[in-house]
């Protein structure tokens, strides 16, 4: 077929005239010409002018002629000509002629519009700004219109330019409808905003709209993808109140949800109660059933699953598919994936079978991050914070100063395949770390494990100096052969020593005073000195007193019974008001200092994982970062004993002692240089909100992690 012929096939029936193919010179002549032109005529002009260039000049050409005044129709050819080679301020120029003629457009038009911005031009802002513009061409979107640009902003991720859009109905006239509200329940659920989109089912009575299947299902989809399935129950009883009967699809969000969180028995039961409700299962319950107990290892309960699917489908039992295929095709399908089901739970219970790992390849779009004493205070939450953010975790501890309860948390909070794995290692065994890193393929790694308690390094020190300078060899060893380019490296403000001059900023001379302080200092030498052949990316943060926890309850301090002594004051002093000591121990109260005693920076623990992350996301190859993190206020061990009080509402008796070795007076720093090139700020800077949330989990773990 011609192409001559082929373009006009696409054109309107009263274009597809039978006329000899003709250059664009002459169909521009025919608007010179005198005798009078019908719209049709015209129209059938610019369809046959190949030039687009010319659309522009044979349009004012046309426009300038006495007997015709240009329709909609020609104005929707010349934008859909001009859009195709992307001349779209051609179209600009096109719709401000329009505007000047107080030219009327319907609906229709703006939606093609519309869709031109959105999908030919990818230029959502203007798509926005189009439908707003609307009533100035006497012409009020319909909720068709409206509805489109709702849905392509979510499409395209961007939410807050989708709320301001839903928050313009009312001055655009537009009347919501469930569709609307179906696509913003899905923007806010992407967003990871479930309370915004279900606060969005009492709105919808106020438009006069109600709620649909589809905007329950979603919910529920959303909730349960990001273990929330509790929640998506409760939508799942709220929907029944509301007479709307719950489909396959509903059942298949449930189940996959209870399978992530390893509640295989419930699954069961809500598989159980699918045929009495007239919703009879498909070959997805039954798969994401089956996947659910061979990722849980639950391969016997597996073969029996599947036995029974292919005696169901051999039975004429009754399969229902979503895409309308008969029963015995489904029932087919059915018998195929029971016996590919037995044959990997044959394979699986194989001594010589193996798997590939997804944590031992790289994925688009995937980052894998080793945390080391990932078990420990500040790695476990980093660990969360990592996760929340979608990325790919892999901890590593020995457990010596960690807790594997508060890995297991972890565990239950993610336990979708893929997202985070424990090993059990000691990173001074250096066969151990090069095995590690030769199995799993990182991206990154946020190296927190290290012995960390000034007073103790002062009696152990060759303990330190193994612990956290060696053991920073071994991984920077493990990272060059096995081509790991980015570190993000967690230090201390120990390594300042007691400077003379207070704030303490990245420029201030680095003299520690004690083994800790200088064993961190000697492990940033050695991987600052290793950057500059390797190219890799280093982010070095140097932060002050940790304190607080997970504000939702999930983690928490909790050191060994044998290390209090030399723990945090957060701890002695949670420990006191709990009645696990008698009173709190302070070391110190002949410093230089206002009030005697100490003065520390205090840096809330959920702040200084955002500046982990932060550092993370802003490493660059053959770049070095260092950054102090911390509030840049310093307060006294007396301030913090106060506030520590009234966290706790507990009456602490306080005994004031001699020094401890190889303390300093004063610490606090200059937080200036991240704010300006990480963009971060510590925002948890209220010292008794911090100790509170650190005081309610501790009430609600007086034993820690317990015995796990």
């Amino acid at each position: 077929m011609s192409r001559s012929v082929a373009r006009s096939r696409s054109l309107p029936p009263f274009l597809r005239l039978c006329s000899k193919v003709r250059d664009d010179g002459y169909w521009i002549g025919r608007l010179d010409h005198k005798d009078w032109l019908s719209p049709n005529e015209v129209l059938k002009i610019f369809a046959n002018i190949r030039d687009p260039c010319l659309i522009t000049s044979a349009f004012k050409k046309a426009c300038g002629r006495r007997d015709y005044k240009p329709n909609e129709v020609l104005y929707s050819l010349m934008v859909d000509r001009l859009a195709s080679c992307n001349k779209f301020r051609d179209v600009e120029e096109l719709l401000a002629t329009a505007r000047d003629e107080n030219f009327c457009f319907s609906d229709d038009f703006f939606y093609r519009l519309i869709k031109m911005y959105g999908n030919v031009a990818n230029h959502p802002q203007k798509a926005m700004l189009t439908l707003y513009a609307m009533p100035r061409y006497n012409c009020w979107p319909s909720t068709k219109t409206f509805n489109y640009v709702l849905h392509m902003l979510v499409c395209k991720r961007q939410y807050e330019a989708a709320h301001e859009v839903y928050l313009s109905a009312v001055r655009l006239g537009v009347q919501l409808d469930t569709c609307s509200f179906n696509v913003l329940v899905k923007g806010l659920c992407q967003f990871g905003k479930f309370d915004d989109a279900i606060s969005l089912l009492h709105e919808m009575p106020k438009q006069e709209c109600l709620p649909n299947l589809h905007t329950y299902s979603t919910l529920m989809y959303y909730c349960g993808k990001h273990g929330q399935v509790d929640k998506a129950f409760e939508l799942y009883e709220r929907m029944k109140a509301e007479d709307i009967a719950a489909d396959t699809i509903v059942y298949n969000i449930l189940i996959s949800g209870l399978c992530r969180e390893r509640r295989i028995t419930e699954a069961f039961d809500l598989l159980k109660s699918m045929v009495p409700q007239g919703c009879y299962p498909n070959s997805g319950t039954y798969q994401v059933l089956l996947d659910g107990l061979l990722s849980s290892g639950k391969f016997v309960e597996a073969k029996g699953l599947a036995i029974m699917m292919s005696q169901e489908a051999n039975g004429g039992a009754r399969f229902c598919s979503s895409d309308g295929r008969k029963p015995n095709v489904v029932g087919r399908f059915a018998v195929a994936a029971a016996l590919t089901v037995m044959c990997i739970i044959v394979l699986k219970q194989s001594p010589g079978f193996s798997s590939t790992s997804v944590f031992s390849r790289h994925e688009i779009g995937v980052t894998h991050v080793l945390v080391t004493g990932g078990a420990g205070y500040i790695g476990s939450h980093a660990t969360l914070r990592l996760l929340r953010d979608n990325y790919r975790v892999t901890i590593v501890d020995n457990l010596s100063r960690g807790n594997m309860g508060a890995v297991r948390v972890l565990q239950r909070l993610f336990p979708e395949p893929g997202r985070l794995q424990f090993i059990y290692a000691d990173l001074g065994d250096a066969k151990a770390v090069n095995k590690i890193f030769s199995d799993n393929a990182f991206d990154a790694v946020m190296h927190f494990a290290a012995v960390a308690y000034v007073g103790e390094s002062t009696m152990e020190p060759l303990r330190y100096y193994h612990n956290i300078t060696s053991n920073t060899l071994t991984v920077l060893e493990a990272m060059a052969a096995h081509n790991v380019k980015t570190l993000i490296y967690s230090s201390t403000c120990a390594t300042y020593g007691e400077p003379d001059k207070m704030p303490i900023t990245e420029a201030t001379p680095q003299n520690p005073i004690n083994p800790y302080g200088k064993a961190k200092k000697m492990a940033e030498d050695i991987i600052l000195d290793f950057s500059k052949s390797s190219k890799m990316a280093v982010m070095i943060l140097r932060y002050f007193n940790v304190i607080g926890s997970d504000p939702e309850g999930r983690l928490g301090e909790a050191p060994r019974p044998e290390l209090r002594e030399h723990g945090r004051i957060s701890g002695a002093c949670f420990d006191a008001a709990l009645g696990v000591i008698p009173g709190l121990k302070v070391r110190g109260t002949d410093y230089p200092t206002a009030d005697g005693t100490c003065i520390r920076d205090y840096i809330d623990v959920t702040d200084l994982v955002d500046a982990h992350v932060k550092a993370l996301d802003k490493a660059q190859s053959g770049k070095v970062g260092i950054y102090n993190v911390g509030t840049g206020h310093g307060r006294s061990v007396k301030e913090f004993v106060e506030a520590c009080k009234k966290a706790t509402g507990a009456s602490i008796d306080v005994q004031f002692l001699a020094r401890r070795p190889g303390d300093y007076a004063e610490v606090y720093s200059d937080p200036s240089k991240i704010r300006d090139e990480l963009n971060w700020t510590a925002r948890h800077t209220d010292l008794r909100e911090s100790l509170a949330t650190a005081w309610k989990w501790q009430k609600t773990h007086p034993n820690g992690y317990g015995l796990a």
